[in-house]
């Protein structure tokens, strides 16, 4: 199982450090710089996936030296009106809803006396304490671990299966009651250590539970849904130590952002797990350029054509 694999290194590894860099130019194409810096299984594995098709200019030193750490650099033009990716993964080895998202908008609206620029950025939070509380209180102290931290993560992976599976109505209460008396009279008896050890053979307990009363045609499916869930729990542990800066530059005054801090005409964000492993965490900015020659233009166009009309009118009376 692959999550174990993953507890047994929590700790071991340094962290990664990823750096944006977003200029928006006057016309709304924007460039995109990122760095990243750190061990080198840390920075391969799939916690932040790295910008790495063709379309990047991709620098990296991965392979070509023997270090402690490495650098990955990769930029980017993008072009008015073009998408930035909600991932940069390019496999389909690991399903979307299990990677970490960071849906990104650039917009540039043109309307003519004025035009804005606006940059609205979600990394989509993991809802971790909904989904098993005692993941935050692990991340917070590995070296004192939560009891039954992995009991829990395992029920939840085990019930959202079957609650994410289109199962007839008589066969749901049938697995919840035999899932909930295995975890309650035998799951909870065995100690971390065991379970930690053996971590497999009770998954496949488990799966056993929640699988025999089904039609055998949703195996595939239910395999499917235990292996989203089981990748994003191990994306969200690989994520601990991570941390992130975005500096934005926009064109023209700034109106509105929600940065930590300003730097001359660059906004600063950084962050780390703790501010998205529940709720989204939010990057939003917005800036103006206001054509003050055209808006005089327009005011003097508007006052020689009303001077006119009125002159015409008064020559049309007098006549």
């Amino acid at each position: 199982m692959k999550l174990r694999l993953l507890i047994l290194t929590i700790g071991l590894f340094g962290c990664v450090e990823h750096n944006f860099f977003v200029k928006v130019f006057p016309n709304g194409d924007y460039y995109v710089d990122y760095n990243a810096h750190g061990e080198k299984n840390d920075l391969l594995n799939h916690d932040f996936p790295m910008p790495s098709n063709n379309k990047w200019n991709i620098y990296s030193t991965i392979d070509s030296i023997e270090a402690e750490s490495y650098d990955y650099t990769a930029n980017r033009l993008f072009y008015r009106k073009e998408t930035f990716p909600t991932s940069f993964f390019n496999s389909d080895s690991i399903y979307l809803e299990s990677l970490i998202q960071h849906p990104t908008k650039i917009k540039y609206i043109n309307l003519f006396f004025v035009e804005k620029y606006i940059f609205d950025c979600r990394i989509k939070g993991r809802s971790v304490n909904n989904k098993y509380p005692l993941i935050t209180q692990l991340i917070s102290n590995k070296d004192n671990p939560p009891k039954n931290w992995l009991h829990e993560s395992l029920k939840y992976l085990l019930l959202e299966t079957m609650n994410q599976t289109n199962l007839d109505w008589n066969i749901r209460p049938i697995i919840e009651a035999e899932l909930h008396d295995w975890f309650q009279n035998h799951l909870l008896s065995i100690s971390d250590s065991t379970l930690f050890d053996e971590l497999e053979y009770y998954k496949n307990l488990g799966l056993d539970i929640i699988m025999q009363p089904v039609p055998t045609n949703l195996y595939t499916k239910m395999d499917s849904i235990f292996k989203i869930l089981e990748d994003e729990l191990e994306i969200t542990l690989e994520l601990d130590g991570d941390s992130f800066d975005y500096q934005l530059m926009l064109p023209g005054i700034l109106t509105s952002a929600n940065a930590d801090t300003l730097m001359g005409d660059t906004l600063l964000w950084s962050f780390d797990l703790s501010n998205f492993i529940n709720d989204d965490y939010h990057m939003f900015a917005q800036s103006t350029i206001v054509h003050s020659y055209r808006i005089k233009f327009a005011i003097i166009l508007t006052i020689i054509m009303l001077s006119s009309i009125f002159f015409l009118r008064f020559k049309l009376n007098k006549t």
